[in-house]
């Protein structure tokens, strides 16, 4: 249940949405991290960060000046606190259950996620806890429903009235202050995060195995959101007969996807024609590029091994030879020819 809730949001924050993701870690003992630290992720931009050592929401990505302090107010910083205290109590209950006494590093971590969501569907809220790399239990809530999930063997299952008080906590509360603060951050971050990147779309081919290795691939696009297809003489490719990547980041803020089908030579003999095409918001229109394989002779690569270039180059070298040696002989006969004469006289 939990599981399947988790990848539709994922899946849910596309085109036209945006969500606030907050990535928190409480650790039981003493070390040379925080006992506290949480992150902040407006979509896929890392934007603030907090430990229990500043008790400060630093800036940490986006505009304006990096390592300033990000103000969210005091009540934000309160739930914060708020939040720090429960997992520290969730992890002792956690500890307790699993009999877990031995020394050592015990994590507990939360993660929170509320959307806007710009189609006329409720805003929602989803908080998610793990501890001892276990998931634990999950809440997801809109203006209307609340849902409440625990995980495969935990007790961690709550009665009617416990429910019902964090229906109207994550209704009242943590809702508004989420998506608020999340409004908030759109307009501060809008440079970034409503950007249009468009896409740079490539059709490789690759000869190998006796047939080729034909990829679709897409780069340098933002935001991470792409309808990317592969097509055989205008027909979709099926997905299960490609290898098709995730959608991976480039290192530059921008992100990548490929799509890969190998064909054998009977395929490629036939000349389908292959076109890569792709939909983004950056697009008006549909990008697509083509290649169509006109001659497999010439599309293959002939490679010579080391053992016969340099057997031939061995031959070639012991004939050059044996024609330097014959000319020198020819050459040594001659002169003798020329002096005999001399001798005599």
């Amino acid at each position: 249940m939990s599981g399947s809730l988790l990848v539709h949001l994922v899946m849910s924050s596309g085109f036209g949405n945006h969500s606030l993701w907050i990535l928190a870690t409480y650790t039981s003992v003493p070390t040379q991290f925080p006992e506290f630290s949480m992150v902040l992720m407006l979509d896929d931009i890392q934007v603030g960060y907090y430990d229990s050592e500043t008790n400060r929401v630093m800036k940490i990505g986006g505009g304006g000046e990096k390592g300033a302090e990000l103000d969210l107010g005091h009540f934000a910083l309160n739930v914060i606190q708020k939040m720090m205290m429960s997992m520290r109590m969730r992890l002792d209950i956690v500890r307790k259950q699993l009999n877990l006494t031995s020394p050592g590093v015990y994590a507990q971590q939360r993660m929170v996620v509320c959307e806007v969501q710009e189609d006329g569907q409720p805003d929602f809220i989803m908080s998610r806890d793990g501890a001892n790399g276990h998931d634990a239990d999950i809440i997801h809530c809109n203006t209307t429903h609340f849902l409440y999930a625990g995980g495969d063997g935990w007790d961690f299952q709550l009665d009617t009235m416990r429910q019902m008080y964090l229906q109207t906590l994550y209704t009242n509360i943590y809702l508004p202050l989420c998506t608020l603060t999340l409004r908030r951050l759109l307009e501060s971050e809008k440079h970034l995060v409503l950007r249009r990147v468009r896409p740079r779309l490539r059709l490789l081919s690759q000869p190998g195995g006796g047939g080729a290795q034909i990829t679709c691939l897409a780069t340098d696009f933002y935001p991470r959101h792409i309808n990317l297809t592969l097509l055989r003489d205008g027909e979709p490719v099926d997905e299960d007969q490609m290898t098709v990547g995730s959608v991976l980041p480039n290192g530059n803020g921008l992100y990548q996807l490929r799509k890969t089908l190998v064909v054998d030579e009977e395929e490629l003999q036939r000349k389908h024609k292959y076109t890569c095409a792709a939909s983004h918001l950056s697009l008006d229109n549909r990008l697509d590029v083509s290649w169509r394989a006109e001659s497999f002779r010439s599309f293959r690569v002939h490679v010579i091994s080391a053992p016969v270039v340099l057997m031939v180059a061995a031959i070639l070298l012991l004939v050059l030879m044996m024609k330097m040696r014959k000319r020198s002989g020819t050459e040594g006969i001659s002169m003798e020819t020329q002096e005999s004469p001399g001798a005599d006289t």
